[in-house]
């Protein structure tokens, strides 16, 4: 399993702040464990977090990269990940991405409204930078950057530099009373559901973790062959804090263990669940119900 998440709910001891990510590896889990390790810290240390996060955000992405790049280069290692970052702050939300896993800002309405675009080495923009650095953007099943990643931004990934980039794409938006909840998630959940799909199974469910544990089901159920993380966070009331489910030894978030709380508690939560279709890591899955409630997204 190579797909990690995080959950800081206090950030340099404000409550109002809080950091999600979600980080899929490929080619091993070193640079998904390191962002784990070592982003949010990169993030909240930079001396522009506390009246620039966005710019913070861009030198935490960039200064994790180079730091692993080094690690890499030491112990030969040419795996990488991908990274969705946001930071929750008092009533604005920031997001950080490279690479294809997805935020998504679910609506009371119903509405869901996109807080990343994928890096597609297809995306015309991408394409023509991976070119102009003299980089190939080869067809090999998919579009793939020197016909091996199926990404054109990454964290890690040493032998596809300079045409993998670790420089986000960041988005800023403000909060409003018709937020229900951010859906942060790895490509094997956006493959082969769409963002209003995701809408749809989020408003038919409970609670933030009945909410991703049938994101989960029904991508796996749509024929999504790879390891999903799914983490939903609550906006419609209180902080930012969040809890995660984790499996039995899951040391991937760095978040506090929360109790499930009802749909009408007046505190705000964010719960994940993490799955992993891999059996030789079956002590990383997580016990996910199988009595998906039914949800017709059709």
């Amino acid at each position: 399993m190579e797909d990690r998440h995080t959950v800081v709910g206090t950030l340099n001891g404000d409550p109002s702040s809080s950091f999600y990510g979600v980080f899929d590896g490929h080619g091993g889990d070193g640079a998904s464990e390191y962002c784990v390790a070592s982003l949010c810290s990169n993030v909240i240390t930079d001396p522009a977090f506390a009246h620039d996060p966005k710019l913070a955000l861009s030198r935490g992405f960039v200064k994790t990269d180079k730091d692993y790049i080094q690690l890499a280069d030491r112990y030969n290692k040419d795996d990488g990940t991908t990274a969705i970052a946001v930071v929750v702050r008092g009533d604005t939300i920031y997001v950080a991405n490279v690479g294809d896993s997805r935020a998504v800002l679910i609506k009371k309405s119903g509405d869901a409204v996109p807080l990343s675009s994928d890096h597609k080495p297809n995306r015309p923009d991408e394409r023509e930078r991976v070119t102009n650095m003299g980089g190939h953007v080869i067809f090999w099943g998919v579009w793939r950057v020197e016909g091996i990643l199926a990404v054109s931004r990454a964290i890690g990934d040493r032998m596809l530099k300079p045409y993998v980039i670790a420089e986000p794409e960041l988005i800023e938006t403000q909060r409003t009373e018709d937020d229900l909840c951010l859906v942060l998630a790895s490509d094997g959940v956006w493959d082969v559901l769409s963002n209003a799909d995701v809408a749809r199974l989020v408003l038919q469910s409970e609670t933030p973790q009945l909410a991703a544990k049938t994101i989960m089901e029904y991508s796996y159920q749509r024929g999504s062959q790879d390891n999903i993380c799914a983490l939903v966070v609550d906006l419609t009331r209180g902080g930012n804090h969040a809890g995660t489910k984790r499996p039995p030894g899951d040391s991937s978030s760095e978040a506090q263990q929360f109790p499930t709380l009802p749909a009408s508690s007046s505190a705000s939560r964010g719960l994940a669940a993490v799955s992993d279709n891999d059996d030789d890591d079956i002590a990383n899955t997580t016990d996910v119900d199988k009595d998906v409630p039914s949800v017709e997204l059709d």
